[in-house]
């Protein structure tokens, strides 16, 4: 059965989003003068610009972009989530206490000097010791020295075994010295240097000469920020911007429009970005599994994603997305099924009390942000749990006090998106009883018993086997509703080429990018 979609609560949003596919229509087909790339210059706009250009502190997306363009760290993370070799050649765990890096030769930061394990330990040791206030720091808790062995050699002595160290390392190495003031000159070993920088406005970089993994093939690339959706899109129609890349950096709508447009090019992959349904653990209605599992029968992902993300998104069936090594296919998929959501309400206690009549079966709030779409995916779910007899009262708050709350487990359901995890650790986080981040109060000794495992196994096929069993019981336990992974966007120029778009939208890979009038 079709979702009730134009319903009254959402068609003042849903014509909103009709007037700004009208206006980039008429922009588009009404624009005769198309701006002419620079040979030399990939012109790209983020959405926002970063918190902090030092790689040991900055932790918003933006600021990891700019690590990524003007640092190496040790590691980096591959297509599928694993940490790969980057700043060094190879590394090897010695013992489950110890781990070994070997640095490549040949690497240099962009004042000419050359890359040394003194340089490593120095970065690693100054988040350690606080000389550089970092929320970082947390998440090396585990390091208890790093110490050089020989000139190209680094090894990490740890209290405890924990198989969430690799990922933790991907930080940019700085030089040995570098101080608390370092972001305003931040100075790298990446593939670009920076030469100039306007917070919240525009940035210049220039192609590494001596990169180790071969120089930029084009000269100049300049990041402007450009906050509004609307305005990042008219700029691709006129040609003052190249390109556009990530989750969410062109809405779906606006996506749509642009990749019909001739001079443009367009790429849709998989990407890291999970939306979920979250509940309150302790709540009296939501304790129930069957309550839970319910509402996941009665949301329609397919239709949402078709008719909201115009395919920019994929179904999602659990935190991590299928691209990831550790990824588990063979769990408990809640799709649309109005019928079985109607049977496991009646069998949880909750019968209709009017059939198909108007009563509910009973009513719970969803908080939501002020954010328009956001607000556009409440009423649709409210529309799709009416059907199941299911009332639901949509608050929408200012993201920081919706956040807030969120954070101090002030709520009945919400939406909300882990951005950009891989690392499976994260599961320990959110869903271990006294898990940092377990919003929704979700307890299982099973699960606290195999989170542990994973932290501690040997090897990579017996974490493997612990994040098996631990995706299937949280599929069925259903603390969240898993929706969508949104997929990565790129919007850019016809004569661009070399182009790739990687889960993490690795804009490191802009070197290989080069302009191609044929």
């Amino acid at each position: 059965m079709s979702s009730p979609f134009l319903k009254a609560s959402s068609n003042q949003l849903l014509l909103r989003y009709s007037y700004v596919l009208l206006f980039l229509f008429i922009y588009g087909c009404g624009s005769p003068h198309l701006t002419s790339y620079q040979p030399d210059t990939i012109v790209m706009a983020l959405s926002s610009f970063p918190t902090n250009l030092d790689p040991r502190i900055g932790l918003d997306a933006a600021s990891e972009d700019f690590h990524n363009l003007i640092f190496n760290g040790l590691l980096r993370k591959d297509a599928q989530g694993r940490m790969v070799p980057d700043a060094c050649s190879r590394f090897e765990k010695i013992t489950l206490l110890r781990y070994r890096f070997y640095l490549r030769p040949g690497i240099f930061f962009h004042d000419g000097k050359p890359m040394s394990a003194e340089d490593v330990v120095y970065t690693y040791e100054s988040i350690l010791k606080g000389s550089i206030l970092t929320t970082k720091k947390a998440a090396l808790g585990s390091v208890v020295t790093v110490r050089s062995v020989g000139e190209d050699i680094v090894e990490m002595e740890l209290s405890e075994p924990f198989n969430g160290l690799l990922v933790n390392l991907n930080v940019g190495i700085v030089p040995k010295g570098a101080k608390s003031d370092f972001a305003r000159t931040p100075i790298g070993t990446g593939p670009y240097v920076l030469r100039s920088y306007r917070q919240d406005a525009e940035a210049v970089l220039e192609a590494n000469q001596k990169y180790f993994d071969g120089a930029p093939r084009t000269r100049f690339l300049r990041i402007r920020m450009i906050s509004d959706a609307t305005t990042r899109a008219l700029e691709l129609q006129k040609g003052s911007l190249d390109l556009v890349m990530g989750a969410v950096i062109v809405p779906p709508d606006h996506y749509s429009v642009l990749k019909n447009q001739p001079h443009l090019k367009t790429i849709l992959s998989p990407g890291n970005n999970y939306s979920y349904l979250g509940f309150n653990m302790k709540d009296g209605l939501l304790k129930d599994r069957r309550v839970r599992q319910a509402i996941g029968y009665a949301i329609d992902r397919e239709e949402i994603v078709r008719k909201l993300y115009h395919g920019a998104a994929t179904r999602a069936s659990g935190l991590l997305a299928p691209h990831h090594w550790s990824y588990e296919k063979d769990v408990l998929i809640l799709s649309h099924d109005p019928g079985k959501a109607k049977a496991l309400l009646n069998e949880a206690g909750h019968p209709d009390p009017d059939g198909e009549g108007p009563k509910m079966r009973f009513y719970l709030t969803h908080k939501s942000s002020t954010n328009e779409f956001r607000r556009m995916l409440a009423s649709v779910f409210q529309s799709q749990l009416k059907t199941v007899g299911i009332g639901l009262k949509v608050r929408t708050y200012e993201f920081g006090t919706f956040f807030s709350d969120i954070n101090r487990g002030n709520f009945q359901m919400f939406m909300l998106t882990w951005i950009g995890e891989s690392d499976p650790d994260i599961y320990r986080n959110i869903f271990s009883t006294n898990g940092t981040r377990n919003r929704g109060k979700y307890s299982d000794p099973q699960i606290d018993r195999w989170v542990e495992g994973a932290r501690t196994a040997e090897t990579e096929d017996q974490q493997k086997y612990f994040y098996s069993l631990i995706q299937k019981k949280i599929a069925e336990d259903c603390p969240y509703v898993s929706l969508w992974y949104e997929n990565n966007v790129a919007v850019f120029r016809k004569e661009m080429q070399g182009f790739e778009l990687t889960p993490n939208a690795d804009v490191r890979l802009l070197k290989n990018v080069y302009w191609s009038p044929s």
